[in-house]
């Protein structure tokens, strides 16, 4: 039995994006436009990919689309792939296709002739941590008599640990002497 969903929970996006349509091989929008290379088994729907859509696939240069139980899954494929992100390749589509995906599902392949370089706040928020300099360690003495008081307390562990060790192997042999 299949559950009834309205029109409004399709929508994924809690903030609307561009409206997209298809138009012969081409998918446009008001601000974007993208050509559609491969479209297996009639894999493009526009309200699917309109409602699915986010500008962070704008950095790529293709918008690979595949359908899974009902559902429109969008992943970015590059064409010339930075250092680090070799699986982003497009020519890796294939493996992709064949892994991720469910066997024989219908796909779609979008090429992004402009693709935008996106910053977000949190990449142009570089967190670097300071060096400090001699004057600062002179102002907070105490975090070096912390290191310190670590390595005598790990050490003092360790001492433990063997002192320990030679007690259980006394322990476990009795060396006697030998009766005449």
């Amino acid at each position: 039995m299949r559950k009834e969903i309205s029109e409004e929970m399709y929508n994924y996006n809690k903030f609307p994006g561009p409206q997209f349509m298809l138009v012969g091989d081409r998918v446009k929008s008001d601000s974007y436009e993208f050509s559609l290379i491969d479209n297996e088994k009639s894999a493009f729907d526009a309200t699917a990919f309109t409602q699915r859509f986010s500008e962070v696939l704008l950095k790529y240069d293709y918008i690979v689309g595949d359908w899974g139980n009902e559902q429109l899954r969008l992943r970015g494929f590059y064409k010339k792939t930075p250092k680090g992100k070799e699986n982003k390749n497009i020519t890796r589509l294939e493996d992709y296709l064949n892994e991720y995906c469910n066997f024989g599902c219908a796909y779609f392949v979008l090429e992004n002739p402009e693709p935008e370089e996106i910053f977000f706040e949190e990449e142009l928020v570089t967190k670097r941590k300071k060096k400090s300099n001699k004057k600062e360690r002179q102002n907070y003495p105490f975090k070096d008599k912390k290191r310190k008081d670590s390595v005598r307390r790990d050490n003092k562990r360790r001492r433990r640990q063997e002192e320990r060790a030679i007690k259980d192997a006394r322990a476990q042999f009795v060396i006697r002497k030998k009766e005449k």
